[in-house]
């Protein structure tokens, strides 16, 4: 086969895999291994004949980029350092270096894993503002906070509680959550957060613990994936899911400060890990709840403080730079968990608006 063919061949089973993670999870790593090895077989061809620009780095980043969703980080590490040993274009060379420290940061996360109880968690950083064993003090707190916040809500979802914008922490539903810190790699960031007891069932049994992050863990990863219509099977209730997004996108790399979030968990004795790579800007916390949205719609975005909030109307003003006073309509599941912790706060909000209402889309602090 030509190198185009073999190319192709590799796409078709990256295609493959994409499409197993939605309909048969069994097979995605058969088809990302197949994918890998066409692809490596188009450039070992192609290099045995050219060295031409972009194309030897180009086919070398997408070899590297299939090993490491086949598992075979070892592989993918070799590539690319083949790939930094050459002469590729600046750009490509930065990629390069991305996709490696994808791959440290997995082999990372599964080595400081390694100790880890049946009912803890390990939540990992990587980034440019992530060094050994440091890391900016709010990307990790506001983690560990969103996490606490996530588990209580997933806790009352399990229990069929109805979702209620204010939470009272019922003795009967106590989280015993717990965070500490871990030995830390180069250029990565570890805390192990243990988690206790969840709920009385109303059969008087004790709820595992693991049952709780296991489900945190897999409604992270289909979002992660983007595939919503099962999140929608997982997460049934649209208040917890509205949340649950938009509490997953607080944890979600920005791409820079964070290039990587890692949670592992240890079960038989493995290591699992789950990678969230989505970046806050691609979560979309109304779009994603199928809102309805027409050719009218204006989109837009106000930078102001948020100066005033109605719990029973799930109404807030943002109170501009010029003075002006800006009412906003927040969806059900985002007052008291994601917009009050802003209260007070410069913040850059965006939004719909739609007639004469504007409703919330997300908000982030303005710096």
């Amino acid at each position: 086969m030509t190198v185009k063919e073999l190319h192709r061949k590799a796409m078709k089973f990256n295609d493959l895999a994409i499409i197993a993670k939605r309909d048969d999870p069994s097979m995605v790593s058969e088809y990302f291994r197949k994918a890998f090895e066409f692809e490596k077989k188009a450039f070992v061809q192609f290099n045995s004949e050219s060295n031409v620009e972009p194309t030897r780095t180009v086919l070398l980043r997408s070899s590297a980029n299939l090993a490491m969703l086949a598992g075979y980080t070892r592989e993918a590490e070799k590539l690319i350092a083949i790939g930094l040993a050459g002469d590729p274009p600046d750009e490509l060379a930065n990629e390069l270096r991305d996709v490696l420290q994808q791959v440290s940061f997995f082999k990372r996360v599964e080595t400081n894993g390694s100790e880890l109880d049946s009912n803890e968690i390990q939540l990992s950083l990587s980034g440019n503002e992530v060094g050994r064993g440091i890391v900016r003090s709010d990307e990790f707190l506001n983690r560990v906070e969103v996490i606490e916040k996530l588990a209580f809500r997933t806790a009352n979802r399990l229990k069929y509680i109805p979702f209620k914008e204010k939470r009272r922490k019922k003795k009967s539903n106590v989280i015993e959550f717990e965070p500490f810190l871990s030995v830390s790699k180069k250029a990565s960031f570890a805390v192990i957060i243990r988690f206790g007891q969840f709920s009385k069932p109303s059969n008087g049994e004790t709820e595992s613990p693991q049952y709780l992050i296991d489900d945190l863990l897999k409604n992270i990863k289909i979002l992660n994936e983007g595939n919503i219509n099962k999140l929608s099977k997982t997460i049934k209730e649209e208040d917890y899911r509205r949340n649950f997004i938009a509490l997953t996108r607080q944890l979600a790399p920005d791409g820079d400060r964070v290039k990587l979030v890692g949670f592992s968990v240890k079960r038989n004795n493995q290591i699992n890990t789950v990678p969230l790579t989505k970046i806050k800007s691609d979560f979309n916390i109304n779009e994603v709840i199928n809102a309805e949205d027409n050719n009218s719609t204006e989109y837009i975005e106000l930078i102001g403080v948020l100066s005033y909030a109605n719990s029973k109307n799930n109404i807030i003003r943002l109170t501009d730079k010029e003075k002006k006073d800006h009412t906003i309509i927040v969806p059900k599941g985002l007052l008291s968990d994601v917009v009050k912790p802003y209260f007070e706060e410069e913040v850059v909000l965006r939004g719909k608006k739609i007639g004469k209402n504007i409703v919330l889309d997300d908000l982030e602090l303005y710096e």
